[in-house]
């Protein structure tokens, strides 16, 4: 099995980790996670939380954001049948599948899934305390994200 690494320069005083994480079935997925710290409020400006492994089996970027929609936002019983919730955003030349919404503390936020390179789901959920935030921060993670596959 593949491992991946993250790397994402972003400015002081943005902290980070990343770790790997073995699946049920053997796979790695490494996370890398930051946030930009707000002492005088005392919670955070942004969060990222990024992770990366192999495409699983027979899926796409797009089937994983459905899945991630499903488990995040879920649908209402309202919802027509044929409405689809994903946008498709622009992603270094590649597309970005996924969808935007509400934290319970309605600070909105952006998933996004993309086959970054061929056989490779990256999942890239953005946390903003207003949508400026959320926005300038997808901007540094696509101008200075880099992964790279190992093995």
């Amino acid at each position: 099995m593949s491992n991946y690494t993250i790397k994402l320069q972003l400015p002081k005083p943005w902290n980070s980790t990343t770790e790997v994480e073995e699946q049920p079935d053997g796979s790695l997925v490494t996370h890398f996670e930051a946030y930009l710290p707000d002492n005088k409020n005392e919670q955070d400006t942004a969060h990222i939380d990024i992770y990366a492994g192999e495409m699983p089996p027979d899926t796409t970027a797009e089937d994983e954001a459905l899945y991630n929609y499903a488990d995040i936002i879920g649908w209402d019983e309202n919802d027509p049948q044929e409405s689809d919730p994903l946008t498709v955003w622009p992603f270094r030349r590649r597309k970005a599948y996924g969808f935007e919404g509400y934290c319970e503390d309605d600070s909105p936020m952006r998933v996004m899934c993309i086959e970054l390179f061929r056989g490779t789901l990256v999942v890239i959920s953005v946390i903003g305390k207003d949508d400026e935030t959320l926005v300038e921060t997808v901007r540094q993670i696509e101008a200075g994200l880099r992964v790279d596959r190992e093995g």
